[in-house]
């Protein structure tokens, strides 16, 4: 979550910048992925923080699956 005039990372100090990012998440086994999300993303390591505005919509865009479309992607497993 983003504070006001945070600039600096939480998690590694890097300078923070505004961007519009494809937010993707697993939720009961399949794979969301929601467009053009505002977010504070860090230059350095790439932590994303959000207003409570968007997380709370992230939130409502998930439980309803309000989906736009279907998306075909590639998938892979790792053998180890």
């Amino acid at each position: 979550m983003k504070q006001k005039n945070m600039d600096t990372c939480n998690v590694c100090g890097g300078k923070v910048k505004s961007k519009k990012i494809i937010y993707i998440k697993e939720h009961n086994g399949q794979v969301i992925a929601i467009g053009n999300v505002p977010a504070e993303v860090c230059e350095r390591c790439g932590e994303e923080y959000f207003s409570p505005k968007v997380a709370d919509e992230i939130h409502r865009i998930i439980q309803s699956k309000s989906w736009i479309k279907t998306l075909n992607i590639p998938y892979a497993e790792m053998k180890v």
